[in-house]
């Protein structure tokens, strides 16, 4: 008999184990108090869509698209610089590896 998962929960007990990880990532470009914020999707979360125009990107520019989407054109206008988002990314990527779901620092 072969056992039976489901997707939905296993993404849920994800995220409980793993308090910082939430289905988007909020960020500003400005530290304004009425500065627009931006959704990205969290790496692990990702859509489809998302996944796939991560895949295809070739520069960091496209990359930066890819997890933007719609919201592009807008960061552009807001000052925002693709570095930056790349650093997000950067950043995420180290929290997702410095600790396991107890707490636990991982080796580097």
């Amino acid at each position: 008999m072969s056992t039976k998962y489901s997707l939905h929960a296993i993404r849920q007990k994800y995220k409980e184990t793993h308090p910082g990880v939430t289905d988007t990532i909020d960020f500003t470009v400005k530290d304004e108090e009425k500065a627009r914020v931006y959704h990205i999707e969290h790496p692990l979360l990702q859509s489809n869509r998302t996944k796939e125009a991560v895949t295809a990107a070739k520069t960091d520019i496209d990359m930066a698209k890819a997890v933007l989407g719609d919201q592009w054109n807008d960061f552009i206008a807001d000052g925002g610089q693709v570095a930056d988002v790349m650093l997000l990314m950067n950043e995420i990527g180290e929290q997702m590896e410095s600790t396991t779901p107890d707490g636990v620092p991982t080796q580097r």
